[in-house]
């Protein structure tokens, strides 16, 4: 099975994927800075999957954090295969009243993350977006072709 980096893994849908990959035997590792989630919801993931797993609090824009989780992992000898990112900002309103702090968190920690996967060679990415990137489309249901238009900040940081 892969060891897999989750960040945002205590958040909702970061702690649901959790127990699915757990319980299909992946190795998890789960960076979250709690600003939007609880360390106990990982406590609640693994009783659930009756599988532990390892979590590190720290902020996904943290370059020197990154590097020390895949440093880590390939020290032990069980590199990280891949990465499903879910941490980022994700409040449509606060968005608009705090534009820059949505492209830190959300545009700066995507890129601090893609370059530590990059240097330690980790190629497998699976990025959590919205369809609020599409704006309000014309057409039902949504491809990936669908025109962009994102129209508030949050979505133009997913974009």
């Amino acid at each position: 099975m892969a060891r897999l980096l989750i960040t945002g893994g205590a958040g909702f849908i970061g702690s649901h994927t959790c127990v699915v990959l757990l319980e299909a035997g992946h190795d998890l590792v789960v960076l979250d800075d709690f600003s939007n989630s609880s360390p106990v919801a990982l406590d609640r993931v693994q009783e659930l999957a009756g599988r532990g797993l390892q979590c590190i609090k720290g902020d996904v824009r943290d370059e020197a954090a990154l590097e020390k989780i895949f440093a880590d992992a390939e020290t032990t000898g069980a590199p990280i295969d891949a990465v499903i990112h879910f941490a980022g900002l994700k409040a449509v309103g606060e968005s608009v009243a705090d534009p820059l702090r949505y492209w830190d968190v959300n545009v700066s920690g995507s890129r601090a993350l893609l370059s530590a996967m990059d240097t330690h060679g980790c190629r497998t990415l699976v990025f959590s977006s919205t369809s609020t990137v599409y704006g309000e489309p014309d057409t039902f249901p949504l491809t990936e072709t669908t025109p962009t238009n994102p129209v508030h900040p949050y979505a133009q940081t997913k974009l």
